[in-house]
């Protein structure tokens, strides 16, 4: 009888033992868990709370105001020789705008779109009072204001230079930068000078309330 509760003690002492060493693994177990999960929920937490901006080069002033002119010697040339083809080749035709100041009481409306400012061009090397006349005096700009808008580079850009302009008028620009095609001319706007105090680069250019074209002097390339 002594001997059997003796092994009764003996057997009830093990399970106890390994009770204890069972809930001794869980609670690392768990512990582990809990470790893990907050590492791996700080480390998703600082790669996504900071993301990452690419690094835009800085402008090449010179670059750029050489190749804006080159695309305005184009259009001017190609106006000038009445060719509406090479005319849309410096033209972003999905979005350009066109217009042209010469009559103080009856500016030509900005012509919005390729079709309408195909129309409008044509309409001004046949139209009573405007066939024949010319983009004159020259095809040099004088004015740059060039930035990034993104990842992109747009500028602005001044002509003393206009269409129907006996006297030095303006032309103010708008263009964009294309991965592929380089510069390209989305506005256009010409104003003789009896305009000016109208619709000159120091009163208001319709572009810039109809368009993009910008001249703050914080752009203004050197």
């Amino acid at each position: 009888m002594q001997s059997r509760l003796t092994w009764l003690m003996i057997a009830l002492f093990a399970v106890g033992v390994m009770s204890i060493g069972i809930m001794g693994c869980g609670g690392d177990s768990d512990e582990g868990s809990a470790e893990k999960s907050t590492e791996s929920s700080s480390t998703e937490s600082s790669s996504t709370s900071e993301p990452v901006v690419a690094a835009r080069p800085p402008i090449d002033f010179a670059a750029e105001k050489a190749a804006i002119q080159a695309v305005y010697t184009e259009f001017y040339k190609a106006f000038n020789d009445n060719d509406i083809k090479a005319i849309q080749d410096t033209f972003d035709s999905s979005s350009i705008k066109f217009g042209t100041v010469f009559a103080g009481n009856e500016p030509v409306p900005v012509a919005i779109g390729w079709n309408n400012v195909k129309t409008n061009i044509e309409g001004l090397w046949i139209g009573i009072g405007t066939k024949g006349s010319r983009w004159g005096q020259n095809d040099t700009l004088s004015k740059f204001w060039i930035r990034y808008k993104g990842s992109k580079l747009e500028a602005s850009a001044l002509g003393l230079n206009c269409y129907k302009g006996a006297y030095p008028g303006e032309t103010h620009l708008y263009l964009v930068k294309d991965n592929k095609r380089g510069w390209i001319i989305q506005e256009v706007d010409s104003i003789t000078q009896n305009n000016l105090q109208i619709f000159g680069i120091d009163a208001k250019p319709r572009l810039a309330e109809l368009g993009e074209f910008f001249d703050d002097d914080e752009d203004l390339a050197p």
